[in-house]
């Protein structure tokens, strides 16, 4: 479970806007829109059932695609910090009723990743409390949008995959790799893996990705964990650890797909090479209120 720290500072007329937008906020019918995607491939389920590029299709150009890609990422840019939501965060051994609940939103735009604000979620706006700060090893949810920003594009490595069906809507999906190396997980370009984008509206739609260069860490750690001196049996050493992450983009409001549900996974491995989970961090975002949003906002069109 992620660490909880102490107050980090007070934002007096932030809390007033944010306790008073969330208020209510669950019931917002915000949520994924079946009606909006096309007819599902028959017999298939979300992710699942369909070959590779479905007949038909037209060959990709992925410097083309990129390029339609960095326009909805200007789209995501504009509206950062213009919402706010209820995020749910437990751990996985934890059953659902533990979750802790935060009113949460984006209050800073930085070159690597937006900055988050949490404070308990009360359902009170009358009530003002500080700021709950949270360390997580991994990189905050809406921060992955800003992968295809064209200023941004030159820190990945994009390789075209395939078309395929993800949550009945049609994906491509596009590989990358992390360009920076692995050191606390906190932003996206420590990372690598693929991309699920809606081939219609090129809406995020899901992230699964991995540390940089894991595979070849793990490798180099478990060598050295074997040849650590030893207590008896046990080595004197720290078991290597990996982790994985998955994002999904299944929240609709309007024209755009937003994080609804984070899944960061924490494995050791052990002597002879095998994975033992330790823990699962979940974190699930809904009631989505938007402000300061004009009717001229692109992802409204």
């Amino acid at each position: 479970m992620p660490t909880r720290t102490g107050p980090r500072r007070f934002i007096g007329p932030l809390v007033a806007i944010l306790a008073a937008l969330i208020i209510g906020a669950e019931p917002s019918g915000v949520s994924a829109a079946p009606g909006a995607a096309p007819p599902p491939k028959p017999n298939s389920g979300p992710g699942t059932g369909a070959p590779p590029d479905p007949a038909g299709m037209a060959a990709v150009d992925l410097p083309v695609l990129l390029g339609k890609l960095g326009e909805k990422a200007k789209v995501y840019e504009s509206v950062a910090l213009k919402f706010v939501c209820i995020e749910a965060i437990r751990n996985s051994d934890d059953p659902p009723e533990n979750e802790h609940r935060y009113d949460f939103m984006y209050v800073e735009a930085q070159e690597q990743r937006y900055v988050p604000y949490r404070q308990k979620h009360t359902g009170r706006p009358a009530k003002t409390i500080p700021e709950t700060t949270i360390d997580f090893n991994s990189p905050d949810s809406y921060s992955w949008t800003l992968m295809f920003l064209p200023d941004r594009q030159h820190l990945f490595h994009f390789r075209y995959v395939r078309q395929d069906w993800f949550s009945l809507r049609l994906a491509y999906i596009i590989e990358f790799t992390a360009s920076l190396p692995y050191t606390s997980g906190k932003t996206i370009y420590e990372w690598g893996g693929r991309v699920w984008v809606d081939a219609e509206n090129f809406n995020f739609l899901k992230v699964e990705a991995e540390p940089g260069n894991q595979d070849e860490r793990l490798k180099l750690e478990l060598r050295n964990y074997r040849q650590a001196p030893r207590f008896l049996i046990y080595p004197m050493a720290r078991r290597p650890h990996g982790a994985s992450y998955e994002i999904t983009f299944l929240n609709e409001y309007q024209r755009l797909s937003l994080p609804d549900q984070v899944d960061y996974r924490v494995f050791d491995v052990e002597l002879d090479g095998s994975q033992s989970m330790e823990g699962t961090t979940i974190q699930r975002y809904t009631g989505y209120r938007f402000y300061d949003v004009d009717v001229r906002d692109k992802f409204l069109k």
